[in-house]
């Protein structure tokens, strides 16, 4: 069995997540998360936690993430080929902000439970831009809880979730039925992350890529690019989309 493959059966059938270290280096990691840090500075503020959006024009080497061969291709393979971009964000934990509430992604948490175990409907990759522990605020992942397909239980949740911590430059790719949670940073140091929210094709996205949008900069964007943000489906003389192009 192939890495690829095992990683797939670990998000499916497994644990629900893999971890994989290395994807960044430190240097880069740092550098986004500076850049992360500096545009948190005009985006507001909840309970000591930020959301940043638009970071898809900011600067291309964020735009270079979400095609990373590494975790594209895992995304790709449960999702399949016309996988689309549902979201990409910053979230920072700032110095002693409180867990955000065991939930499952999106476009789950927008559904009635019991949820549909195929097809799969949302990968998400979670961008470590420093190192993440307990402290701090790493990740808190039930494993297993995706082959469930019902929405968290808080006293399952509480006596089988576990941290997944990791060095700056890993990343964290899970199924969207896998309850987790954000730890509490208990630390006085914010804790920066990147989110990238890959669901199916005809799922309604998450963020609105129009926010922003640098249409020169996205006329130069790479083909696999312009299919996530569903560039492809521009306007045209059609009065439908190509939908089975």
């Amino acid at each position: 069995m192939t890495e690829l493959n095992q990683q797939i059966q670990e998000i499916l059938s497994g644990v629900g997540y893999v971890v994989i270290p290395d994807v960044l280096s430190p240097e880069m990691a740092e550098e986004m998360r500076s850049q992360v840090l500096e545009l948190a500075r005009d985006c507001p503020r909840e309970e000591n936690r930020q959301r940043i959006y638009g970071l898809m024009y900011r600067d291309p080497q964020f735009a270079a993430l979400v095609e990373h061969p590494q975790v594209f291709a895992i995304a790709q393979e449960i999702l399949g080929d016309s996988l689309r971009l549902g979201g990409f964000s910053a979230h920072v934990l700032h110095g002693g902000a409180s867990s955000m509430g065991i939930h499952v992604d999106y476009p789950y948490w927008a559904m009635e439970p019991p949820f549909p175990d195929r097809p799969v409907l949302e990968v998400q990759a979670i961008w470590m831009l420093e190192d993440f522990d307990e402290a701090n605020g790493a990740p808190i992942f039930a494993p297993g809880s995706q082959t469930l397909c019902d929405s968290p239980d808080v006293k399952r949740f509480d006596r089988t979730a576990r941290p997944v911590a990791g060095q700056a430059g890993s990343v964290v790719i899970s199924h969207g039925l896998c309850w987790h949670d954000t730890g509490k940073n208990y630390t006085s140091k914010s804790r920066v992350s990147l989110l990238t929210n890959y669901t199916a094709k005809f799922i309604q996205p998450l963020e609105d890529f129009r926010y922003g949008c640098d249409r020169q900069a996205l006329d130069q964007a790479s083909p696999t690019l312009k299919h996530l943000l569903r560039y492809d489906f521009k306007p045209s003389t059609d009065p439908i989309y190509p939908l089975w192009e």
